[in-house]
């Protein structure tokens, strides 16, 4: 039964809506259609029509319209994402900016300590360096010491037996006093032999001499001759008595000197150097020198005595 009406439209696609009985033909399927393998159109099928098209193409573009608002709104989701995420990105560029100032002022810190504490370990080096020099040369100077003390007690004990000597000549004898006083008899006797001995050559010329006139005047002299021979005999025994008690003399005092003035300077040396040492030791101490070495020979030797035994 045909229809009174025709079918109402859709209304949804415009212009391009048609009525399904004149829509019907753009569907048909190919009767080259199998079922589960699809050909393309053949001559037996209707092509798309314009009005096809254009609703495909609304349908396209509705599709279009729709995921260009979906990515509009995404794209504006990621870019308040991409705000928030650059703002916690600024945040954390300044804290992290801020440590590496803190750790970068710590590393030039560290640099400079670094290199302060190499110049300290350097300077530090080279005064250990010199201590060791010097150590060095103090042990070598204590053992140098040393040896001086061992020999300078050797001396002392080679000196001893003169000491005592001496000492005993003061004791039995009256005149002496002190060693001084015996040394000083002892110039006054050297001086004495050197003028006995000036005065014996200067006799000797004149005896000769007298000798030669008394030769020439034997004759016309003997009287005189013969007292002048007595005068002379008496002299000649005081002379020989007096040179037989200067060589004497002459002998233990000519040793005594002898070893006195070779080993005097060797002594003063040694003394010397005590004396320099106990300054030395003195001055190391921070105290004064209360044991100065006197002048005189007397007490040059003795004035360490106080500050050896209060050690």
């Amino acid at each position: 039964m045909p229809r009174v009406h025709p079918t109402t439209k859709l209304g949804v696609y415009g212009q391009y809506d048609l009525n399904p009985e004149k829509a019907v033909t753009l569907y048909t399927k190919s009767k080259l259609q199998n079922k589960f393998y699809i050909k393309t159109p053949n001559w037996d099928v209707a092509r798309l029509s314009f009005e096809l098209k254009g609703i495909q193409s609304n349908r396209e573009y509705e599709e279009v319209t729709k995921e260009q608002n979906r990515m509009r709104a995404h794209s504006y989701d990621q870019f308040r994402l991409n705000e928030k995420r650059l703002a916690n990105a600024e945040k954390l560029l300044r804290l992290l900016w801020d440590d590496f100032v803190e750790v970068n002022d710590f590393l030039k810190d560290c640099e400079a300590k670094e290199n302060e504490s190499y110049e300290t370990m350097d300077v530090e080096k080279k005064k250990q360096s010199h201590y060791h020099e010097e150590i060095g040369k103090l042990d070598s100077d204590l053992s140098f010491l040393n040896k001086f003390i061992h020999e300078y007690d050797k001396t002392v004990d080679e000196y001893k037996i003169f000491e005592e000597v001496l000492v005993q000549t003061i004791h039995t004898s009256v005149i002496f006093e002190n060693i001084n006083d015996l040394m000083k008899r002892c110039d006054s006797l050297l001086l004495a032999q050197v003028e006995i001995s000036e005065n014996e050559q200067q006799k000797i010329q004149e005896i000769e001499c007298i000798r030669e006139n008394l030769l020439e005047s034997t004759k016309s002299a003997l009287h005189i001759v013969t007292g002048l021979n007595n005068d002379l005999s008496r002299l000649q025994g005081r002379y020989m008595n007096a040179l037989e008690e200067c060589l004497k003399w002459e002998k233990s005092i000519t040793v005594t000197k002898n070893f006195m003035t070779r080993n005097e300077m060797t002594t003063n040396c040694m003394l010397d150097a005590i004396n320099h040492l106990y300054i030395l030791i003195s001055k190391r101490r921070g105290g004064p020198c209360k044991y100065p070495r006197p002048k005189g020979f007397g007490k040059s030797r003795n004035n360490l005595v106080p500050f050896i035994s209060s050690r």
